[in-house]
Parts: structure tokens; C-alpha cells; sequence
């Protein structure tokens, strides 16, 4: 027991290495930035879609108003954790963030054939990790419908389905960038 620890240490060690080779190129820092931006706006409008578009066609307020209303609601989130909710969505957008940054430099670097050589057993899981990651942005508003045809009509269920898929998304993404930065680790710069 005591050397698988020592072991998933080590590896650990390895795989923040290779996170942190990518994360210290400015344009990989940069797209990681974008990501989580992207994946926040996603996960927040998803879930407020009408809100959404009603501002976005609201014909009274100027496009300063609408800016201002979309960038406060995204300055929320990363500042204000109030909630599990606010907090999981934060969390899963940075880590979704870094997750494509590292996946594009792993990918742009190795390639995806010898991604599945290299991490042996585990790239059907690594894979699984990514694609799955990335469900959770639309997760609620595809099921939503879907367990309202159930006859699961509580908001409050929905809420609690949704956050526990945030918090599930984030521990394969933590699974995927696990595997990538040992991956990451590996490319001779």
C-alpha cells in the first residue's frame, strides 16, 4: 500500500510538471484563459438561456447595458462563491481550461495515435475523461427536458442533478489532466 502511494505521488509530481511546461508558454496561458471563459459562459448560459436571449434582443438596452449585464454575471462567479453551484462551475471551468490547453499541446506534440501507445490501458479512459468533461456545459439543458418527461418537475431536483454533474465532471477532468500531464511531461521541448 505503501508504495502505490509513493507511486501516485511520483506520478503526480510528473504530471504537474508537465501542466505546468504548458501553462508557462504564453500562448498556451492564453488559450487556457479563453477556455475557461468559454466553458464558464457556457455552463451559466445554458442554464439561463431565456434570460439570455432576452437580453441579447432587448431592444431598450444599449449594447453597454448588455455588455455590462454578461461580463458582471462572469465576474460573479470566479468572485463570489455563494453557493456549491457558483463554486462548481468555477472549478470546472478552470480545470476544462486547462484540460484543452494541455490536450492541444499533447496532441500538437504526440499525436493522437501514439497518445493511446503511450498511455497504454488508460487512453480509452483518458478519452472517456476529456469527452466527458465537456457534457457537463450542456448536461443540464438536455436533461432537463428529458427527467421532466419523467415526471421529475422540482426545480430543486434539476439544481442538485446538475451540480452533482459539475462536481463528476470535475473529477474526470482531474482524471484527464492526471494522464495528459504525464503526458505533457513526456515531449522533449
Amino acid at each position: 500500500m505503501k508504495n502505490k502511494i509513493e507511486l501516485f505521488l511520483i506520478k503526480s509530481r510528473v504530471s504537474a510538471t508537465g501542466i505546468g511546461r504548458v501553462l508557462i508558454k504564453p500562448h498556451y496561458f492564453l488559450g487556457t484563459i479563453i477556455f475557461i471563459f468559454l466553458a464558464a459562459n457556457t455552463i451559466i448560459w445554458s442554464l439561463n438561456f431565456e434570460l439570455a436571449r432576452f437580453i441579447i434582443t432587448e431592444p431598450a438596452l444599449t449594447v453597454a447595458d448588455k455588455l455590462n449585464f454578461f461580463s458582471s454575471s462572469l465576474r460573479d462567479i470566479f468572485t463570489t462563491y455563494e453557493s456549491n453551484q457558483a463554486l462548481g462551475i468555477a472549478l470546472f471551468s478552470v480545470l476544462f481550461g486547462i484540460n484543452i490547453s494541455v490536450l492541444i499541446y499533447v496532441l500538437k506534440n504526440i499525436g493522437l495515435k501514439k497518445i493511446a501507445k503511450q498511455s497504454g490501458a488508460s487512453g480509452a479512459g483518458l478519452i472517456v475523461a476529456i469527452l466527458a468533461g465537456g457534457c457537463v456545459a450542456c448536461g443540464t439543458s438536455l436533461l432537463a427536458p428529458i427527467l421532466v418527461t419523467l415526471g421529475a418537475t422540482s426545480s430543486i431536483f434539476l439544481r442538485d442533478v446538475s451540480l452533482w454533474l459539475l462536481w463528476v465532471s470535475s473529477a474526470l477532468i482531474l482524471l484527464s489532466l492526471f494522464q495528459l500531464g504525464q503526458l505533457a511531461r513526456t515531449v522533449q521541448a
